[in-house]
């Protein structure tokens, strides 16, 4: 073969590699071929009335001192970028897109309102996708989502959640909430998660703190992980296998650290 052969055959196959990473919503773990991973954690998070008082000071203490332990999340070739949605009488995003964990600041959040938590799981849907928030070429992690709510949402959640599970990153990624007080409903809160597992209580203003880290950080974790697996034949999985034992795995995980930490699920709002 000429040199100028040679050239034109490798022209091709890095023609047929930008062509393997050109994916879209409808399969977007085909993002998993780059060699820079990017992981974008979603926290959707209850401002209605009810959370006013304490319930939202010690949320925002919490948030502040976790995005310092995000930030020691992932690997040197991870880039891990956070989105904060609320919810109340209306939604609104705390910054306009993904921010790096680097350049993270945490905005302090005020409560009023009612809990359009359909409306919500609505516009993540539409946002969670590559031409809204998760749009960088090198992303290769499903995100991972994590709810906080302290009631009973006002509006139609179901039909939020249908738009939700239509999209392609929710499907894949990881999914954890936390219920806030004696109202936070957790069987409602398992449908958004998939899994009762992956469904934690906070009673107090000490567990919320313990629940918001266990989970936030743990789902960080997994979800910055490469994985693997091989069936009991050898052969390697699927992608679809993979992101069900990260789940899984999160559910076990979670479990475990909620019992190490003795969370005695007192049936009150201790302080609130």
């Amino acid at each position: 073969m000429s040199e100028k052969e040679k050239n034109e055959a490798l022209e091709e196959e890095e023609l047929d590699l930008d062509d393997m990473l050109d994916f879209d919503d409808d399969d977007p773990l085909g993002a998993t071929a780059v060699s820079k991973k990017s992981l974008v954690i979603f926290f959707l998070i209850d401002t209605s009335g009810s959370m006013r008082g304490k319930k939202m000071g010690e949320l925002n203490t919490v948030m502040e001192e976790l995005i310092p332990e995000i930030r020691k999340v992932g690997e040197a070739d991870t880039d891990v970028k956070l989105a904060v949605l609320t919810f109340s009488t209306g939604i609104q995003w705390m910054y306009t897109e993904p921010i790096n964990i680097e350049d993270f600041k945490w905005a302090r959040l005020e409560a009023k309102g009612v809990t359009s938590m359909g409306a919500a799981f609505t516009e993540l849907a539409e946002r969670m996708s590559r031409n809204g928030f998760l749009n960088s070429p090198s992303l290769s992690f499903a995100p991972v989502i994590f709810l906080m709510t302290d009631g009973y949402p006002s509006d139609d959640y179901k039909a939020g959640l249908e738009a939700l599970k239509a999209n392609s990153w929710y499907k894949f990624g990881l999914k954890a909430a936390l219920g806030i007080g004696n109202e936070a409903n957790d069987e409602m809160l398992a449908e958004f998660t998939g899994s009762p597992d992956t469904v934690v209580h906070a009673y107090s203003g000490n567990q919320l703190a313990q629940m918001i880290k266990i989970v936030a950080v743990t789902a960080s974790q997994i979800g910055s992980k490469s994985m693997t697996l091989s069936d009991e034949h050898g052969d390697e999985l699927q992608e679809e296998d993979v992101y069900a034992t990260k789940q899984k795995m999160l559910g076990q995980q979670i479990q475990d650290l909620v019992g190490t930490e003795g969370n005695d699920n007192e049936g009150f709002d201790t302080g609130w």
